[in-house]
């Protein structure tokens, strides 16, 4: 590759952006988007550079019919995050699997409905 690493993070930060609205309109994109966003090189550009895309993200794991082996980990990276970026959705996973505050889960919940 002839670009710096800084360059390949922002398209790769690009490339997330733009795939959003194909992968969301697409029948299987929710599967998609935890595959291409929960790479290694494409998370770690989430964490660093583009955290608010954790919240699409934890939409494609919530609506995604099956649990995918790599839940556990992405809630991990939920964790880690939550000093730098936290949303209600992100909060609502926290909140069921980290701190298992099913009211305050509802609370959160509700917040995404607004």
């Amino acid at each position: 590759s002839f670009s710096t690493p800084l360059n390949q993070v922002q398209s790769r930060i690009w490339l997330m952006h733009w795939s959003l609205f194909i992968f969301f309109n697409n029948e299987n994109g929710r599967t998609q988007i935890i595959d291409l966003f929960n790479q290694d090189k494409y998370l770690n550009a989430i964490q660093t550079n583009a955290p608010h895309l954790l919240r699409y993200l934890a939409t494609a794991f919530i609506v995604n019919k099956r649990r995918r082996p790599q839940f556990k980990d992405f809630i991990k990276v939920i964790q880690q995050e939550q000093h730098s970026y936290k949303d209600p959705i992100t909060e609502f996973l926290a909140c069921v699997y980290v701190n298992y505050d099913f009211d305050e889960a509802q609370k959160k919940m509700k917040e995404c409905e607004e």
